[in-house]
């Protein structure tokens, strides 16, 4: 008997776009994948360190690390954790201020679920990393979008954001080094956000995923460098770009107790947490020598410097220098009317470049597309012959 489903999925569920990254998997399986250069997924390229790798054979070997984990993270990485927010930003941490998780993204999508209720206003970014605004949509909650303006260098005008928006607002995110634009924050607009989510009683929520990719002598910072661990924040980092490790699933966040408390509360009632091997050679990785983390900003500033003068230099597009992350934030050429998405298809389809149209991630990306430098020198500098060629 043939019997056709009469279920359908939740409203929320169906107001979410198709994943466009699903989507990019999809076109690439249909092509030949020796031709095609795939810059679309920020998936780092480089193998886990050996040190990393041999630490999770050992540890693999632990009995005690194949039953469940703790709820709330092992607590020695948890201290590892304090320890290297130490080193990194200077301010001290309790164990209680600290929440692993199965990668930054899933914190990410969670923290709303703790907090928005149907109705609330969270203000995300636009363009921004699509679980920024994802997670208040599937709590239910409305999204009011702060433009990013390459005039504005990339940062949102905060005082642009209407005063009775403000007032509702319950959840606010940054990110910065920033995905998808590749901009950095500076001290003062690091301030001025920082005032403004008090002024208006705002839970502010830092995406610091690319904590050790600023270039230039730029130095990602910590939001809890201009408020204190005690206040409504809450900031989250990942393992995966620091140390090559985006398939192990881990990361972190940290923030005033009551805040870790909360998110931990909706964790424990839908997950069991990472892997305890896994947690053991995180906490080694976070002991890397100051070596590792400089040539990790020497690579891809390298790649993001020679990509980014090669295209300039010879199309003279306007393309945004990037400060920091692992990305080029390209304007749609004059001949696409802004349509980025098309850009995208051909550079797909005649150049074989796998990129990222910038529509994936909001209205403001509409007429960009994104480049991920996740490819070895000499596949970029192929990919940009290609681009060269097409396009001069």
């Amino acid at each position: 008997m043939n019997i056709t489903s009469s279920i359908q999925p939740s409203k929320r569920l169906l107001e979410l776009p198709i994943y466009v990254f699903a989507e990019i998997a999809e076109i690439k399986s249909k092509l030949d994948p020796n031709w095609l250069i795939d810059l679309s997924l920020g998936s780092p390229d480089s193998r886990t360190p050996e040190i990393i790798l041999q630490t999770l054979r050992n540890k693999l070997d632990l009995t005690k690390n194949h039953g469940y984990p703790p709820f709330d993270g092992k607590i020695t990485l948890r201290q590892g954790i304090v320890e290297w927010c130490k080193r990194r930003f200077g301010f001290v941490l309790k164990e209680s201020q600290v929440l692993p998780l199965i990668g930054s993204k899933e914190g990410l999508a969670h923290l709303p679920l703790a907090y928005i209720d149907p109705g609330d206003i969270s203000l995300v970014p636009n363009p921004h990393y699509p679980v920024h605004a994802r997670g208040t949509i599937i709590a239910g909650g409305q999204v009011h979008y702060m433009p990013l303006k390459q005039e504005n260098d990339f940062l949102p005008e905060l005082n642009s954001i209407p005063v009775d928006v403000a007032n509702k607002a319950k959840l606010m995110i940054l990110s910065y080094p920033n995905n998808p634009t590749g901009a950095i924050a500076s001290p003062g607009f690091m301030k001025e956000a920082v005032e403004f989510a008090r002024k208006y009683n705002i839970l502010l929520c830092n995406d610091l995923a690319y904590s050790e990719l600023g270039f230039f002598e730029h130095q990602p910072q910590s939001i809890f460098e201009y408020l204190s661990i005690d206040e409504p924040a809450v900031e989250f980092f990942t393992f995966s770009k620091t140390y090559h490790m985006a398939g192990w699933r881990i990361g972190f966040c940290i923030g005033s107790e009551e805040v870790i408390k909360t998110l931990y509360t909706l964790k424990s009632n839908l997950d069991y947490g990472v892997s305890g091997a896994i947690q053991d050679t995180a906490l080694d990785a976070l002991s890397m020598p100051d070596s590792y983390y400089q040539e990790l900003r020497n690579l891809y500033e390298r790649r993001a410097e020679t990509t980014y003068k090669k295209l300039t230099d010879k199309l003279s597009w306007n393309i945004f220098k990037p400060g920091g992350a692992m990305y080029l934030w390209i304007p749609a050429p004059e001949k696409y009317e802004g349509d980025g998405t098309q850009f995208a298809r051909d550079l797909l389809s005649k150049q074989g470049i796998v990129c990222t149209p910038g529509i994936a991630f909001g209205s403001e990306g509409e007429r960009y597309v994104r480049l991920a430098l996740v490819q070895p020198e000499d596949k970029l500098e192929e990919a940009g012959e290609r681009i060269i060629k097409a396009y001069s």
